[in-house]
């Protein structure tokens, strides 16, 4: 399956399963926007994939889960797109996690640092990853009518204001975190506002 052209694979985790609130929001009102934090350079999506299968079901887990996680080359949903899912830290109803889509977005490969060689090898592939990102928003806001005010990232639902997406939310120029001037995270919002779908669907 194909979401424009971006491998699409719906690997959906057991239902009622122990890291899911097994609830059905009467709609979807927010994305929220996640990155994964694991810069292990073999930690894509598909990566991402089987370890929350495996935390849904193993003794040992930690209790989050989310919708999507997206890389460089392809998607996977891992919890249907109309349930609720424990992704935004605000409890089983808060806005993020009842009402929110959570995306996580790879950032396998990260350096650790904003600059060098390194770090612009890395930003080359995260480019990819936005755009991914940026057409799999598009799309949903579209399907569930989600106005682009209301693209929204961890940080906000966060009562502790975890700071996520973490590389996204670097005012790379200033050299600190930023709520409003995010390098990455303001370029992936222009390119959420000025993308253009191609007609075909999944």
């Amino acid at each position: 399956m194909k979401l424009y052209n971006i491998p699409y694979t719906i690997h959906h985790i057991p239902e009622k399963c122990q890291i899911l609130p097994d609830l059905l929001p009467p709609e979807k009102k927010y994305i929220i926007i996640h990155n994964t934090g694991n810069p292990n350079p073999q930690c894509d999506a598909r990566w991402h994939d089987e370890y929350i299968h495996r935390q849904a079901t193993e003794k040992d887990f930690r209790q989050a889960s989310w919708h999507l996680t997206v890389d460089d080359k392809e998607i996977f949903e891992h919890v249907p797109l109309y349930e609720a899912a424990w992704h935004a830290s605000d409890t089983s109803y808060g806005r993020g996690n009842y009402t929110g889509i959570g995306i996580e977005m790879c950032v396998n490969g990260f350096p650790g640092v904003y600059e060098g060689k390194e770090f612009e090898k890395w930003l080359e592939t995260f480019r990819k990853t936005m755009y991914n990102t940026a057409v799999l928003t598009r799309w949903l806001m579209n399907m569930f009518h989600i106005p682009f005010e209301n693209i929204l990232q961890h940080y906000d639902c966060a009562p502790d204001r975890k700071n996520c997406p973490e590389q996204m939310r670097r005012d790379i120029p200033a050299g600190c975190f930023s709520r409003e001037n995010g390098t990455l995270y303001n370029e992936f919002l222009q390119l959420v506002k000025t993308l253009e779908l191609p007609e075909q669907n999944r």
